[in-house]
């Protein structure tokens, strides 16, 4: 027996094996999964405290 999934229900792909599931549902999430990541932004960059102290220094001299 096919097992029906509800339309943009991400539950099953969690916590059901992936064998189980149907092939069209395992390819339709995947391809939803990828375009997440295609669009999500890139991490910030984290300055140390010695680079920011740097910069600062730089702003303040500057702006003298």
């Amino acid at each position: 027996m096919k097992k029906r999934i509800k339309h943009n229900d991400l539950l099953p792909w969690f916590l059901e094996d992936h064998g189980t599931l149907p092939a069209a549902y395992l390819k339709s999430t995947q391809k939803f999964f990828d375009g997440l990541q295609a669009t999500s932004s890139p991490q910030l960059n984290v300055l140390t405290t010695e680079e920011y102290k740097k910069l600062e220094r730089k702003y303040k001299n500057e702006n003298k």
